[in-house]
């Protein structure tokens, strides 16, 4: 059972004037609630005496403070919301009129916007998506049932959960310029895979919006992982006839190729960040470095094997996933959609639970492997998905240093997520190796 939760959340409301900032009493309005708003869930309703809904735009702070002796943890945000409504029972006031703690965090909501800063988190971008969603609603004869929750709004994407008068939920899902691709290849699988994507009521192309139907729930720890590892296989090789299709709508190749040619900048002392708080040791530094040919050998073996280029995800794991009541999974969040060796979004590790043993691993190799034994027999290809492994550490930690990290407003909470993955390639290196012929 998780621990009780109280999260103190300040709201930055701007005024469009871009002046002025909403106040009582002298201070941003604050609010306590039971969740963790770290990606915005829970802070839309939490100031029903100003606005029946406040769409969230972006994170300001985040601190953990310490434990209550109950066990309680306790956290302090402050987010920047944007109303869609008229704002009722505040002040307007400068920054400067603020208490000065909190004049930072009033002064960085009326900066000047940059480029780099996604529609959605951009005033009067909720207005628009509401307008659009319920104009979507109407044309299929649904009717919105209240405000949508915000799931998440991060830098990445934003969530809206839509409850429905009958039936539902739905989901709205934006994505900033950079992950574009999703939308049309959200598109495009869910209409030609079942499972592949969930399925899409409506998209604009222009916007990047999905209006996505309730496809299931995330796997609880009892779901061992080998039924979605067959599905992840049949996905993949359904997918072979789409290849003209997904190469028409853009999609690069991030195949072995792809992972040998940008090696050496991954392996630059930058992306260690040795003697930073979250970053490598000088001896996981010095490890990495020297795995640099075994990486390229592997990449070599894979470009070189039978099997096929398939639709690739990019960052697979069980928690991209759900599971609907009858068994059927769906695959979620193509936004890393590239051209790939299958092998590479199949790491046993991330399908099956966390704490997962060597059986359970072991059942959902397997289950993916026996989906490609008629290009090579079952040894060759557990060798094979061996090698796939250590690449496949690379190809995530890509994800992040050559493709997220790039085009981030706020990178501070970002630059250290690919070394999960540079430490994940020492673990798979550590690991014995298997024949390949």
């Amino acid at each position: 059972m998780s621990p009780p939760l109280r999260t103190t959340l300040h709201a930055v409301i701007a005024h469009p004037d871009g002046q002025r900032v909403a106040a009582v009493s002298g201070m941003l309005p604050s609010a306590v609630v039971t969740e963790n708003t770290f990606v915005g869930s829970g802070i839309s309703g939490a100031f029903p005496a100003l606005a029946p809904w406040l769409a969230p735009l972006r994170r300001l702070g985040f601190a953990r403070l310490p434990t209550e002796p109950d066990g309680t943890l306790v956290r302090e945000s402050i987010w920047q919301l944007d109303p869609v409504t008229d704002v009722s029972g505040v002040e307007w006031a400068t920054p400067d009129a603020l208490p000065e703690h909190q004049q930072f965090w009033a002064e960085s909501a009326l900066t000047p916007i940059p480029d780099l800063r996604p529609e959605f988190a951009r005033p009067g971008w909720a207005a628009g998506a509401l307008a659009w969603l319920d104009g979507e609603l109407r044309e299929q004869g649904l009717t919105r049932r209240g405000w949508p929750d915000p799931l998440k709004h991060w830098g990445i994407s934003a969530l809206w959960r839509v409850p429905l008068v009958e039936g539902g939920p739905l989901y709205l899902k934006a994505v900033p310029a950079f992950f574009a691709r999703e939308v049309p290849v959200t598109c495009l699988l869910s209409r030609e895979i079942p499972g592949a994507a969930p399925p899409v009521l409506a998209a604009d192309t222009g916007r990047n919006l999905l209006l996505l139907a309730h496809a299931g729930d995330v796997p609880d720890e009892a779901e061992n992982g080998v039924t979605l590892a067959a599905h992840l296989a049949w996905v993949q090789r359904a997918s072979l006839p789409l290849l003209p299709e997904f190469r028409a709508l853009g999609l690069p190749d991030h195949g072995p190729e792809w992972v040998t040619s940008l090696l050496p900048e991954l392996l630059r002392d930058e992306h260690f960040m040795v003697g930073e708080a979250e970053g490598l040791t000088p001896d996981e530094a010095a490890k990495l470095r020297a795995l640099e040919p075994r990486v390229r050998e592997a990449c070599a073996r894979l470009a070189a094997s039978p099997l096929p280029r398939v639709a690739g995800h990019g960052d697979l794991h069980r928690w991209n996933t759900v599971r609907d009541g009858e068994g059927q999974w769906t695959l979620l969040d193509w936004s890393d959609a590239s051209v790939t060796h299958p092998f590479l979004d199949a790491d046993p590790a991330y399908l099956a639970p966390e704490d997962a043993g060597a059986d359970t691993l072991e059942a959902v190799e397997n289950a993916y492997l026996s989906a490609w034994t008629d290009l090579l027999p079952l040894p060759e290809l557990r060798a094979l998905l061996r090698e796939a492994r250590l690449v496949g550490e690379v190809y995530r930690a890509l994800g992040y240093t050559h493709a997220i990290n790039l085009h981030l407003e706020d990178r501070a909470g970002w630059r250290a997520a690919h070394l999960e993955h540079l430490r994940g390639l020492l673990l798979r290196a550590a690991e014995p190796a298997l024949p390949l012929s």
